[in-house]
């Protein structure tokens, strides 16, 4: 089932792609008073392009004061036209940034809720791969150079007759559209280059009956070592998910459970993917919110405890987790301390630098201690345990 770490994962991920949008508009706001300060070809009049170049470079300033501060520098006398295109090029900056950081949210809230669909996918698969044992079973004229038993099959094993049978697999599967027609090569290929080249499905395939416990032991194994493991099945399922390495996991063990509940059809049920899509989409939204807003707050936190750092000198990916743990320290009250800061410290292992884990680790130790005496960090409820 989806847990809080993946989410959490989400979350930076929107986060590091907004800043990366969040500069690029920078740059083109930047074109947008390049553009503003050209001199005009078709004019009569002489230009003055070392005057128009001193106004593209103050409006150049005057859009990162908008940036930071919302307004120009007031202790400074600007010409009208520079603090005109400056604010029309931020304007264009904020509503494009905005944008952007929605779609940022909405694109990794999509990416999780396909693990689902990869999930129904999946299972999908072990049905097609049960067909192609069935066409194989009723060949008549084998191959002599390259025999295999049949006395067995998927197509005859008990637990892939409950996934067939089973209405509401067939429902999602339709539902989600998931249609090999067009992929049997690919079917094809997995059947013939993993599945009956695997030692423990050759020796099921000798065998004409087949306990429970044997039925299920096979799908379970052609699952984990066959579709997840081999390089034909992994390769497709790699490409049509970008974020395949996260998901698989997740995946994995939605299918283990459900194929585990398909000993007979009156237990079979498909494993959910969490057990409330709202709460968890709150939560990576709310994340999310509380950093872009809180962004130049968190900021001042860190830039008094890294006295010795500048902040552009943090790798981005990290200075995005900190931020990020701090939305959820003061804002999260039912969240445990040590499970923010253990969450964080492995997110950043896993996608920041070698030695982040420990940055991360070390920074917000401090932080939350000293937040905390502050009052800016107060739990509650489930939040109290294990803060000591």
């Amino acid at each position: 089932m989806l847990n809080r770490r993946l989410l959490r994962t989400k979350a930076v991920q929107a986060l590091y792609a907004r800043q990366l949008t969040t500069d690029a508009n920078r740059l083109l706001a930047l074109d947008h008073i390049e553009a503003a300060f050209q001199p005009d070809l078709n004019s009569m009049e002489p230009q003055n392009r070392t005057k128009l170049a001193g106004m593209r470079k103050l409006a150049g300033i005057t859009l990162d004061e908008f940036i930071k501060h919302g307004k120009p520098n007031e202790d400074e006398e600007l010409p009208e036209q520079v603090i005109k295109v400056a604010r029309s090029a931020f304007e264009a900056y904020s509503r494009q940034t905005i944008s952007d950081g929605e779609k940022m949210v909405r694109r990794v809230l999509n990416e999780t809720e396909s693990i689902y669909v990869d999930f129904i996918r999946v299972l999908s698969m072990l049905i097609e791969l049960s067909h192609q044992a069935k066409i194989d079973r009723e060949r008549r004229y084998d191959d002599p150079e390259a025999p295999f038993p049949k006395d067995g099959g998927l197509d005859s094993n008990s637990v892939i007759k409950v996934l067939m049978a089973d209405k509401t697999l067939e429902e999602e599967i339709i539902r989600n559209g998931i249609n090999w027609s067009n992929e049997m090569n690919l079917i094809r290929k997995i059947y013939r280059e993993a599945l009956r080249k695997d030692e423990e499905y050759t020796a099921y395939c000798k065998n004409a009956s087949h306990t429970q416990e044997e039925d299920q032991a096979i799908v379970q194994h052609v699952l984990r070592q066959v579709i997840l493991k081999h390089e034909v099945p992994l390769d497709y399922l790699e490409q049509r998910d970008l974020y395949w390495v996260d998901h698989s996991e997740l995946i994995r063990s939605l299918a283990i459970k459900t194929l585990r509940s398909a000993d007979n059809a009156a237990t079979f049920q498909l494993s959910p993917l969490t057990k409330d899509w709202e709460e968890d989409r709150f939560f990576v939204e709310e994340l999310c919110r509380i950093v872009v807003e809180e962004s130049d707050q968190y900021d001042g936190y860190l830039d008094e405890h890294l006295k010795n750092w500048e902040l552009d000198r943090i790798a981005l990916v990290d200075l995005i987790i900190l931020k990020t743990a701090l939305a959820e320290l003061i804002h999260f009250p039912g969240i445990p301390v040590k499970v923010t800061i253990n969450e964080f410290i492995e997110i950043a292992k896993r996608y920041s630098t070698p030695k982040s884990g420990k940055f991360v680790n070390g920074v917000l130790d401090v932080l939350s201690v000293k937040l905390a005496k502050e009052g800016v960090i107060r739990k509650s409820g489930r939040g109290l345990i294990d803060n000591k």
